[in-house]
């Protein structure tokens, strides 16, 4: 009569310990797996607005300007250039490359390994400068258009030393995903590799482009960019292993 209670107890024990076990190993794997997906976003940069390699959420490839608002890069405080609303309907909007030169073919070339971008309307080489492109990540390289132009947004990512938090980038012209053309602030070292994968302008530059470069219009694709790993003398742009 006393046995038969504690055999069944020992088995309503038994029961319940297994059943814990199993929860606990059932929430340690979710752990796991939560915590793989967000070490992998967080590799690929998909916890970040953008940049630059970074094409991560379609809502931050948008207009975005913080004046006022300090930035960071590479561990250091960055004071933003002041973006004024009203160049949308401005400046901005007016050629000012090529006003001289025929209508024709707008195409845009940036030359890796001699870290310079070459505008040319035609045959008409119309701007010609020194800029920055990956060093972090690559610079992709293929022949895309222009799909977005934005006159400024808010750019974050990387990690540890390498985080940077940099609102009001200038004067952005997405080509591919998120790789842009756009003015840089935070450095000045453009002819050598400074990015994490978009091509870094002097800002003056910049602007010369953003407000000579075409977006797309209806059917019509945006202005051509080519990156190159090369830019031969004879205007020939060597490509290796280009993305299709």
């Amino acid at each position: 009569m006393v046995k038969k209670p504690l055999k069944k107890s020992r088995k309503k024990h038994k029961r319940k310990y297994f059943f814990n076990f199993k929860l606990y190993l059932f929430l340690l794997l979710i752990a796991l797996f939560g915590t793989l997906v967000y070490r992998y976003f967080q590799r690929t940069n998909y916890l970040y607005p953008i940049c630059l390699h970074e094409k991560t959420c379609k809502t931050e490839l948008s207009l975005h300007i913080d004046n006022n608002v300090p930035g960071l890069f590479q561990g250091k405080k960055i004071i933003p250039p002041f973006i004024n609303i009203q160049d949308l309907n401005g400046q901005s909007n007016q050629a000012v490359l090529g006003q001289a030169t025929p209508s024709a073919t707008k195409h845009i070339y940036v030359d890796l390994s001699n870290q310079t971008l070459e505008a040319y309307q035609g045959n008409t080489l119309i701007l010609k400068t020194y800029i920055s492109t990956g060093k972090w990540d690559p610079t992709p390289v293929g022949n895309f258009h222009i799909w977005e132009k934005l006159l400024a947004t808010r750019m974050a990512g990387g990690q540890g030393a390498d985080a940077y938090d940099l609102p009001n980038v200038p004067y952005v012209m997405y080509f591919y995903e998120g790789y842009g053309l756009h003015g840089a602030y935070w450095h000045d070292n453009f002819g050598h590799p400074m990015s994490h994968g978009c091509v870094n302008l002097r800002q003056v530059d910049a602007k010369l482009l953003y407000n000579w470069a075409d977006g797309p219009s209806g059917n019509t694709p945006g202005t051509e960019v080519s990156i190159c790993n090369q830019l031969t003398s004879n205007h020939v742009c060597i490509q290796n292993n280009p993305i299709q």
